[in-house]
């Protein structure tokens, strides 16, 4: 990985919302990158500055707010057939 891609998943390493992948990738180059070192010390250093990883928003679902009055009447009525037809093999 390049020092640009490990400084992108610092943040979430210093904040331990990294993927063990991540973890894994960050470490190595880590043992291998002065430079990189440097730019996690100096996050550690100031906790404050350390950016939010970026989130996927997920897409809003309309709710429906308003049910037609039909839609209980037809309820009713199949709720008043099933108990007719319980009843008929009840008795039956």
């Amino acid at each position: 990985m390049s020092c640009e891609e490990i400084k992108t998943i610092i943040p979430s390493y210093i904040k331990h919302t990294a993927t063990d992948q991540d973890i894994s990738k960050v470490e190595e180059h880590l043992c291998i990158c002065d430079s990189c070192r440097q730019h996690l010390a100096q996050l550690m250093d100031k906790p404050n500055t350390i950016p939010a990883p970026q989130q996927e928003t997920l897409p809003e679902i309309p709710i429906k707010s308003d049910v037609n009055i039909l839609e209980y009447v037809i309820l009713g009525i199949g709720v008043i057939v099933l108990i007719f037809v319980v009843f008929l093999l009840i008795k039956g």
